[in-house]
């Protein structure tokens, strides 16, 4: 009797184990998530880990859920507007095949830059895709038969094609720093790179990335210190002020009205922004009149991360230059002299005037980063033949642009 009961306990145990193994097969309880598909004619979801909560819904058969945290024998899903508990028993993982689409992708440990290298991947090396956390994948490589993180920038769900017209992904320098040989500081310098500067980014290793210049030259570049260009002003809300308008028609030229000018820059420069990533609000659209208080309200409403005042300057026939105003030098001077550098870099036509302070209203009421710039004088008749051509304004608009980038690079 005492053989038998044994015997009984020790296949209870093998049942008992084989079903922890089975369910050992799906992702271990983890702070990342992962897609799984309903097996269950029709999964209750439940309001927290257990058959004595409330049911909050229902998920039927062979729909896809996400995971997103686990107790034991208990999953928290979300679908759609859905969220709850469920018994993980009647979930299977749902994974998808991607490929690296970079020249070599480091296989890490966990889901940070800083975590051990476990294997560097080539193009086109296949990936099971088990789950995610932010921006890293959690995978299974079955050419190398392991487990890993790699990051979902460098993840596609196709192979890419191995030719020369390969698109490699772009990267911005973020600070001034040096290129070296290999990644490491132990290589060799091979030039000091300045702020702004954008690379394709062709490998990676050790959080460095190898990157390659326009002009063909090949180095590597602290990972830390470069970034995805088009995040760079994804997102930020920019004012942009047309200076004056309707019957206040600001500075007078031989041939334009400062108003005409001002809103002719600023409607130039709205779809440049939009096009990369930010919401643009307009204190004027057409040829209106509105106080400054109003101007600088919009900006402050808005929560604005930067307020541009566009105008013309006037002051005698032989005045000349460009030149950008701020009001706080810890709120607004950094925007005022990196819009002030943007314009210099693209608009060589006239001196540069520089930064100066300026007791505006639109910059004295203004709780936001706030700037004035002056594209030179409408009151010197040979400027404004300069200032009201398309070249000039195509020049200042991407000025604009080229300054708004670098200041919020790294911010």
């Amino acid at each position: 009797m005492k053989l038998a009961s044994l015997f009984k306990s020790f296949l209870c145990f093998l049942v008992l184990f084989s079903l922890f193994m089975a369910y050992e097969g799906k992702p271990a309880e983890a702070a990342y998530s992962y897609q799984a598909k309903v097996t269950a004619s029709n999964l209750n979801v439940r309001s927290g880990a257990g058959t004595g909560y409330s049911t909050v819904g229902s998920v039927s058969q062979g729909k896809i859920v996400t995971v997103v945290a686990q107790k034991t024998g208990w999953s928290q899903i979300a679908y759609g507007t859905l969220k709850g508990w469920v018994s993980s028993q009647y979930l299977t993982l749902s994974t998808w095949t991607g490929y690296v689409n970079a020249t070599s992708l480091t296989l890490r440990q966990s889901a940070s830059l800083t975590s051990a290298s476990l294997a560097v991947l080539p193009r086109n090396t296949a990936l099971t895709v088990q789950g995610s956390d932010s921006t890293w994948l959690k995978v299974y490589v079955p050419s190398k038969k392991l487990y890993g993180w790699v990051s979902s920038s460098y993840v596609s769900k196709s192979p890419v094609a191995t030719t020369s017209s390969v698109v490699y992904p772009q990267v911005v320098l973020k600070q001034s720093t040096s290129m070296r040989k290999g990644p490491g500081t132990g290589y060799a310098i091979l030039s000091n790179e300045t702020v702004g500067t954008t690379y394709s980014k062709i490998g990676e290793s050790n959080g460095w990335f190898q990157v390659k210049k326009s002009n063909g030259v090949t180095g590597w570049i602290l990972g830390t210190l470069l970034r995805d260009p088009a995040t760079v002003l994804k997102g930020k809300i920019i004012v942009l002020d047309a200076g004056h308008g309707g019957y206040d028609v600001g500075a007078v030229g031989r041939l334009y009205y400062e108003k005409n000018l001002t809103l002719k820059t600023v409607l130039q420069l709205t779809p440049i922004l939009q096009k990369a990533g930010a919401k643009v609000v307009l204190t004027r659209s057409s040829d209106v009149y509105q106080t400054l208080a109003y101007r600088a309200s919009i900006s402050n409403t808005n929560l604005a991360n930067a307020f541009i005042s566009v105008h013309y300057n006037s002051l005698n026939s032989t005045s000349t230059g460009l030149m950008t105003f701020y009001y706080s030098s810890s709120k607004d001077q950094a925007l005022a002299t990196s819009l002030q550098k943007g314009i210099r870099s693209k608009t060589t036509a006239l001196p540069d005037k520089g930064v100066k302070f300026g007791d505006y209203h639109v910059l004295r009421e203004n709780k936001r980063p706030a700037a004035l710039i002056e594209l030179g004088f409408l009151s010197n008749p040979t400027e404004e033949k300069v200032i009201s051509s398309s070249t000039f304004q195509t020049n200042a608009v991407n000025g604009i642009y080229t300054g708004l980038f670098n200041y919020f690079l790294t911010r």
